[in-house]
């Protein structure tokens, strides 16, 4: 089983706009047996957890979720600040306590928005659950205020019986991770307000990402006071892969050769891949300092080290299409993990957009980036094979475990083996600062793995 190559961020250095990114030191060329595979990269572990409990006052809830995520930020910069550099060539001081950031992230700042007290927490106690918004596919069905206070409601998104925190019933099974950023993009403003509107009715926890100071703040706010919700304003202009990779430049460029370019993404702005390609990183650091629950999903046949994913397409191997990442084959809208296979895609993923841009890829469609990443690295992707293709709302209307009447989870979809041209075994590392040209001379200039000393 072949691994991805990790770029970690020095977290020492004085200045952190020169910190410079290296290759994991110690790494076979496999990407086995790292110097950190041993380090974990949360400051908390499953049996540390005492589940929140929901009965608690608004105020008590809010300051214990706070303080939770604060501690566990808190933990992370203090292993960063404390962490001895490597040098594999002299040997080994001391190792973090925790993985330091990882490519495309360079620092905590994800970490230190949520828990800071820009960041509104509400939701608690839970009210009942309204009904499930969408439960025939209606795409003009909508909430009435009726349902929004139903206590008998019978929504298969409600907390299900027995599949709680712990085993126990009625209590959430998943935190909901989502981010909303208004860009001309594919589709309308109204159209993504009508499907808010779906998602936002759940009654799982939900941590929500959006541009500050918008109108959008408050729609949140008044479509959420029924269920746990943290909501973390984040400016578009401080999202990791539009402040590294500029809009002008690096995107634009990659909108040349977008092969939707003249057709679905004609009139699209470049910041919607950045959007795109930026979920993970909303998963992963949501996932890191999560104080609400945890799914499990293995005992539904899903590896812990896997991520489920949604086949929307029929499977067909090219090797030049899956080098060039340029079909689509699981919906981009919903992945579901435990925070182990959250993060083992979080790695294959970003090493797999490396990679892609590199070698002059189109690396805009994060669907496009994931079919490549699948192939190269099939153990992160559980693939789902539904009764039907193309049922982009049917993750957590249909699969999400404790479904009653859903659809089982199946065994993975076998990818065709895909092998890694010699070229992509000696990409350059990414480098520290602006990257307006990923394929240029300048970034191919320095292809070793860098060691911090």
């Amino acid at each position: 089983m072949c691994l991805p190559r990790r770029y970690f961020a020095e977290t020492t250095a004085g200045n952190p706009d020169r910190r410079i990114y290296y290759l994991e030191p110690g790494s076979d060329p496999t990407g086995r047996d790292g110097i950190f595979s041993k380090l974990p990269s949360r400051p908390w572990d499953e049996s540390s957890i005492t589940p929140l409990d929901l009965s608690l006052d608004a105020e008590a809830a809010m300051r214990t979720v706070r303080d939770s995520m604060f501690a566990r930020y808190d933990d992370l910069v203090r292993s960063d600040a404390t962490a001895t550099v490597i040098d594999i060539d002299g040997g080994t001081n001391a190792l973090p306590k925790y993985l330091p950031p990882q490519f495309p992230q360079w620092d905590r700042d994800l970490h230190r928005r949520m828990s800071s007290h820009e960041t509104l927490i509400f939701g608690f106690p839970p009210r009942c659950c309204p009904m499930n918004a969408n439960p025939n596919n209606d795409a003009h069905r909508v909430i009435v205020d009726g349902e929004t206070n139903d206590c008998a409601c019978t929504s298969p998104r409600n907390y299900p019986p027995g599949r709680g925190v712990d085993g126990g019933g009625g209590g959430p099974i998943v935190t909901i991770v989502t981010a909303f950023y208004e860009i001309r993009s594919k589709h309308t403003a109204k159209s993504y307000q009508r499907w808010a509107a779906e998602l936002l009715s759940t009654a799982d926890p939900m941590i929500i990402f959006c541009e500050p100071n918008t109108t959008w703040t408050d729609y949140f706010v008044d479509r959420r006071g029924h269920a746990p919700t943290i909501l973390v304003p984040l400016p578009s202009s401080d999202l990791r892969l539009g402040k590294r990779f500029p809009r002008e430049t690096l995107w634009k460029g990659q909108h040349d050769i977008d092969p939707e370019g003249d057709t679905h993404h004609r009139d699209v702005d470049a910041m919607l891949y950045v959007i795109w390609l930026e979920k993970l990183i909303f998963l992963q650091g949501a996932a890191m300092l999560n104080p609400a629950v945890r799914i499990n999903i293995t005992e539904d046949g899903v590896k812990d080290e896997s991520v489920l994913l949604y086949q929307m397409r029929e499977y067909n191997y090219d090797r030049d299409v899956v080098i060039s990442g340029n079909n689509v084959l699981t919906g981009g809208n919903s992945f579901i993990g435990t925070y182990n296979g959250i993060s083992n895609l979080y790695s294959a993923y970003y090493e797999t957009f490396w990679t892609m841009l590199v070698t002059g890829q189109f690396v805009g469609s994060d669907q496009k980036v994931m079919y490549r990443t699948c192939h190269a690295y099939p153990n992160v992707c559980h693939i789902h094979a539904p009764r039907r293709y193309r049922k982009w709302r049917g993750m957590l209307g249909e699969l999400l475990p404790g479904i009653d009447g859903g659809e089982r989870i199946g065994d993975p979809l076998r990818l065709h083996e895909f092998v890694m041209s010699s070229e992509e075994d000696v990409v350059p590392v990414p480098p520290n600062g602006i990257v307006d040209d990923a394929t240029s001379d300048t970034v191919w200039g320095a292809r070793a793995g860098r060691n911090v000393k």
